[in-house]
């Protein structure tokens, strides 16, 4: 017997990540505009830029007029600036193809027990979304990967207008299949905007860690909670008839 109706999932570092990483991608899609940079720094320069531009336009723009591909541009403009690279043209050559790379299939890495989990709990008769701080490339990217169908809903933060781990992003989804937080888990890899973010309206959470790494710097959650990937929830979703 199901004891959770309703499982909803956090996308990046849960169920799929970047294939390389960022600084390397940078770098590579650069050299086909005969650009050379060194990818560590250009992932370090990435990640502060990220920061910054996540805190001062949250929700890639969706609240300060502009678009998710003028949001992402800016942070590849400045990105390649701070590591000497200033050519503007170029710069939004480099830009415009990233932003169209990161829509397909060939970016992105599935984890290994992904797909055939998600089959499981398809025919286990769980209804499965996907609640995700990203932005309209979110549907493209699971359809490219194969994982669209597998899902009732999708829903990316740019679409909701907020963003984990504000509540209203899980309350939206409650309040559409009108069922209760309690029969809900949601499944992600950050502790603030997954597991809390969750918990704040009632739902019940587990956080994918799969290094096993976080479950030794939270003690404030029950080690149970932990999944080191996505075969362990079998044993979360079912309760035991007496």
């Amino acid at each position: 017997m199901l004891r959770l109706k309703v499982l909803t999932f956090d996308v990046n570092n849960t169920l799929i990540k970047v294939r390389n990483s960022v600084g390397q991608q940078y770098a590579q899609v650069a050299s086909h505009f005969d650009v050379k940079v060194n990818a560590d720094e250009l992932g370090k320069a990435y990640r502060v830029l990220y920061k910054e531009q996540n805190k001062k336009r949250p929700n890639f723009g969706a609240e300060s007029g502009i678009t998710s591909e003028q949001w992402w541009g800016e942070i590849v403009h400045k990105s390649f600036q701070q590591v000497g690279y200033t050519e503007e043209n170029t710069l939004a050559k480099i830009s415009a193809k990233l932003y169209e790379d990161y829509k397909h299939a060939s970016s992105w890495h599935v984890f290994p027990e992904v797909k055939e989990m998600l089959k499981f709990l398809n025919k286990n008769g769980v209804c499965l979304g996907v609640i995700s701080n990203m932005d309209e490339r979110l549907i493209p990217i699971l359809q490219e990967t194969d994982l669209a169908q597998h899902f009732a809903f999708i829903l990316p933060s740019i679409q909701a207008k907020c963003h984990k781990p504000d509540p209203k992003i899980f309350q939206q989804v409650l309040d559409r299949l009108r069922i209760p937080a309690a029969d809900c888990a949601h499944i992600g890899d950050n502790i603030e905007k997954d597991y809390y973010g969750a918990k704040g309206v009632g739902m019940n959470a587990f956080v994918i860690d799969r290094d096993k790494t976080l479950r030794q710097q939270h003690d404030d959650i029950p080690k149970e909670q932990f999944l080191q990937d996505l075969t362990e929830l079998e044993n979360k979703i079912f309760q035991e008839i007496k």
